[in-house]
């Protein structure tokens, strides 16, 4: 593969490009804020493919009617555990920001608690909305259900969505653990990046037209059939998202994209839900030292790492020096004028 030109950004250039692209797409000043730190979060930790990338996603979304540039979520607490979300037809990270302090006390004050946000969209990592919750010294998991595009094991056409999921938890001294993860082979986005830079994925994430697996993303990109991960438990997992996504939510099933057809956009008003578990109310003590210790069985053993750990090598080298990013990708994004 031929080198590709590319430019060094600070994450500054990003967060500030960023902002300056969702406010000409319509955003307000608040939701536009928000988006950018996430783009900005994705070039420093990835997957970058959330990152730049996804900017000409957003604006297609406003400008097509599909989703509300203005959004004000409306944040409701239901039960003494549970706060339901209606984003207003806006990103969930922008409900998810709104709840958050209230989120956060719940779990403190009954040592578990709940957010279900519906009449949302959500793009990018998963990881943003778990990280927070284990920085407050929370256990978080995070789901929500997407377009469907997910073949179930042994299927021969799409039934879930990429269906993501999140995980965080609190360690001491350090960073908080903090994974994230499609239930599909490979991430949409990721295909779309493979297929931008002229190179076959890894390993097999779709099915091509024939309907044979394939690691060709052009081909993967046509038929919209990705492969879940570990054949039937990843399609198990991704019925799980479903359910405690979409189903509890009273969001959006990842098959019901008729809406989205119609707006050419890339999700489903799907459903979102957080839950943050307050490890000094479970009556363990020692939670501390079982995380260390948990880590210290990883770290150390063979090539191993804690899950998620790579992207804070990734952080520190982007605050420090920046990004590079390709020019191709930066010409389209217009960001030279």
């Amino acid at each position: 593969m031929t080198d590709i030109p590319t430019e060094k950004l600070s994450l500054y250039q990003i967060r500030t490009f960023a902002k300056s692209m969702l406010i000409k797409a319509g955003m307000d000043d608040h939701g536009s804020d928000v988006l950018a730190d996430l783009v900005m979060k994705s070039e420093r930790d990835g997957p970058r493919s959330h990152g730049l990338r996804m900017l000409p996603v957003y604006a297609q979304s406003f400008a097509s009617g599909y989703a509300n540039p203005a959004a004000a979520p409306k944040i409701d607490r239901i039960a003494p555990g549970v706060l339901r979300g209606d984003a207003d037809n806006g990103y969930f990270q922008i409900a998810a920001e709104k709840a958050r302090a209230e989120l956060i006390a719940m779990a403190r004050k009954n040592g578990i608690a709940a957010f279900t946000c519906a009449n949302s969209h959500h793009l990018g990592a998963m990881r943003f909305d778990t990280e927070p919750l284990a920085e407050a010294g929370l256990v978080a998991l995070g789901v929500v259900n997407s377009l469907s595009m997910v073949v179930p094991h042994g299927g021969v056409r799409p039934a879930f969505g990429t269906n993501p999921m999140s995980f965080a938890c609190p360690r001491d001294g350090k960073a908080p653990i903090v994974w994230d993860q499609a239930s599909s082979m490979v991430a949409l986005m990721d295909i779309k990046m493979a297929a931008a830079e002229g190179h076959d994925l890894p390993r097999p994430g779709g099915l091509d037209p024939s309907g044979a697996p394939t690691t060709d993303p052009n081909a993967i990109l046509e038929t919209r059939s990705l492969l879940p991960f570990g054949d039937h438990k990843g399609a198990a997992i991704a019925m799980l998202v479903e359910v405690l996504g979409a189903a509890l939510a009273g969001g959006t099933l990842s098959v019901d994209n008729a809406e989205r057809e119609a707006h050419g956009a890339l999700n489903v008003k799907g459903g979102a839900t957080l839950i943050a578990i307050d490890p000094d109310r479970f009556g363990n003590a020692q939670f501390a030292g079982y995380i260390a210790r948990i880590c210290a069985e990883i770290e150390g053993n063979g090539t191993a790492r804690v899950p998620g750990d790579g992207r804070l090598g990734k952080r520190a080298t982007a605050q420090e020096g920046g990004v590079t990013v390709a020019r191709a990708l930066l010409e389209e994004l217009d960001y030279y004028n």
